[in-house]
């Protein structure tokens, strides 16, 4: 597999498709070995994740990949969150849905949801596939959220645009799975709320009794 780190721009798609061949029928399988991909061909698939061509091969050999703990740390390394995310708007139909898959799987580990909760476009990109998908990649969009903002303390972006998207996204077609994780979602979305509102009341508090201090 040098070719995906090392070969021309027709090399790289073409060891790709190889390595999907391999790959994925052994991903179905439940075959994908527990030793971690090497990182110069982990590199090599996440720089096709932003091509046309290479999207769909890319997409199905991250995803086989992810399905070993091992790689998601490689894939992180790698770069494979900021170019899902990134790659987003370019992706669609069964493409999109293997990359939010890939994403999800990334997130369960340590690294994979920092970057995730870093990345400035990660939460209106997954509020977009959450509004414009349905089925799996509905499904991991909204567990995506929930890793963004469920534990993420202070850190927590602005929430009541994505509370309102998740209500709409729960009235449509979802899963079992991704209501449960709607439901976790907002619980975690309102008790950041709560916990803003009792912070302003204190601060409107302290406030008011300086003002009548200094009377």
């Amino acid at each position: 597999m040098l070719q995906l780190s090392t070969g021309s721009y027709v090399e790289k798609l073409a060891a790709l498709q190889l390595l999907e061949r391999s790959l994925v029928p052994a991903a179905g399988g439940g075959g994908v070995g527990e030793e971690a991909c090497p990182a110069a061909v982990m590199r090599g698939v996440v720089g096709c994740l932003k091509d046309r061509a290479g999207a769909r091969p890319a997409t199905k050999v991250l995803l086989a990949l992810c399905l070993a703990e091992g790689n998601r740390h490689v894939a992180v390394e790698a770069g494979a969150v900021a170019e899902v995310v990134e790659a987003m708007p370019e992706m669609e139909g069964a493409v999109a849905e293997r990359a939010l898959a890939a994403l999800e799987l990334m997130c369960t580990v340590a690294e994979g949801a920092a970057e995730v909760r870093a990345h400035a476009l990660s939460v209106p990109m997954m509020v977009s596939m959450m509004e414009n998908m349905a089925g799996r990649g509905k499904e991991c969009a909204i567990s995506i959220l929930a890793v963004i903002f469920i534990g993420a303390g202070e850190q927590a972006p602005p929430s009541e645009e994505v509370a309102r998207a998740v209500v709409l996204a729960l009235q449509g077609d979802c899963s079992a799975r991704g209501r449960r994780k709607g439901a976790q979602l907002l619980k975690a979305l309102q008790d950041e709320e709560e916990e803003e509102e009792e912070e302003d009341n204190g601060k409107l508090e302290l406030l008011t009794q300086g003002q009548e201090g200094g009377d």
